[in-house]
């Protein structure tokens, strides 16, 4: 129940709007464009619109999943709940190992963006080393740290790229666009399932619920953050298919860092080393939000200390990335993520909010004939 959280771990229910906004949008804002025109060309921005109308109504199954239990407020304790002890402890665990993997993806990927395009020779096991300190500092200190953190990373993030973006007006053309549809609907749905990747991150609401006070006043700025992600995607995205041609996308790892690389500001002459820079408090409270989500569902699941869970994580992922050097494995492990996540979000919330519901109805049937 939510009674055993303390007021003083809760935050505002507005302020769930920071840790969804840095969950959603990661890394990924710099090179989505490429995948998602792989099948639908320059009729792509159809497709963010789809997946983000679907992912609005995932928002709205989470809320009410969560406010229909009566005895339980989170997804680790819904899991024990419907399905027993030990199927319950299995899908706790794969939630757990879910969000680790997510970390992990979030933090490989922002140190490969560091070696392509700062520094290809150096040695990133102490740059591994620093974010682990810090991501570890940001769990300890519980979820109001971990939502502080998550303030300055979205301040930061929209100063940063939405400026530098608008550096590309002079050069957009906006005939690209044209004609509005030359794609099928089959088309178009392949690449909304390629664009659902980017989404992935809201579903830490699962386990942050019952740490919102008054978390149905929540739901409100959840859907406005995630409303303000659509827009953003879809801006960044409509931006580049005026300034690329459909080949240049296809063949751009980073689309958005070519699009403000071309640009050179007197002092601070190249932005996209600003951009990358100012990313890395971004994915420290991105992969903070994540290992949180993990050790509360261990927590809840297996009563593992989180402080104990989180430190073996993080030893993990930093191993992993020194093992896993080819840009190539990279890929396909964010491939597997992406694949286990839309699983994650399209099979098993809606799942389980059925059998929430049909539980509820069935105890109120028997209180009735009892």
């Amino acid at each position: 129940m939510n009674n055993d959280i303390s007021e003083k771990y809760k935050i505002s229910p507005y302020l769930i709007i920071f840790p969804l906004y840095v969950s959603m949008v990661g890394i990924g804002v710099l090179t989505y464009q490429r995948t998602v025109i792989k099948h639908a060309g320059y009729n792509a921005w159809i497709s963010v619109i789809i997946t983000g109308f679907s992912i609005h109504i995932l928002l709205w199954m989470i809320y009410k999943l969560l406010s229909a239990s009566e005895d339980a407020n989170d997804i680790a304790t819904i899991n024990n709940k419907l399905f027993g002890k030990i199927v319950g402890s299995f899908l706790n665990a794969a939630i757990a190992l879910y969000f680790v993997f997510g970390a992990f993806v979030k933090f490989k990927v922002y140190i490969e963006l560091i070696q392509v395009w700062l520094f290809p020779s150096m040695n990133f096991l102490y740059v591994s080393i620093v974010i682990v300190l810090l991501v570890y500092y940001a769990v300890s200190g519980g979820l109001r740290s971990v939502t502080g953190i998550a303030v300055w990373a979205t301040m930061i993030s929209l100063v940063s790229i939405i400026p530098q973006v608008s550096l590309t007006f002079p050069y957009l053309h906006p005939l690209n666009l044209l004609p509005l549809w030359n794609h099928s609907l089959a088309e178009v749905l392949l690449s909304s399932k390629d664009m659902a990747f980017n989404f992935l991150g809201f579903e830490i609401l699962l386990l942050f619920y019952p740490f919102v006070k008054t978390p149905e006043k929540s739901q409100k700025w959840a859907h406005l953050i995630l409303f303000m992600v659509i827009l953003l995607y879809l801006v960044i995205l409509v931006l580049a298919l005026m300034f690329f041609t459909e080949e240049q996308l296809r063949h751009s790892i980073w689309p958005t860092l070519n699009m403000i690389g071309i640009f050179e500001v007197p002092l601070l002459q190249r932005l996209e080393y600003i951009a990358i820079s100012l990313w890395f408090i971004k994915i420290i409270a991105g992969i903070s939000i994540y290992l949180w989500s993990a050790c509360r569902a261990t927590k809840i699941a297996f009563r593992i200390r989180p402080r104990l869970f989180l430190a073996l994580s993080l030893i993990a992922i930093t191993i992993l990335c020194e093992i896993i050097r080819d840009h190539r494995t990279v890929e396909k492990l964010s491939a597997v993520y992406s694949e286990v996540g839309l699983y994650f979000i399209y099979a098993y919330i809606p799942l389980v909010l059925i059998v929430v519901l049909i539980r509820k109805r069935w105890v109120r049937h028997l209180r009735r004939t009892t």
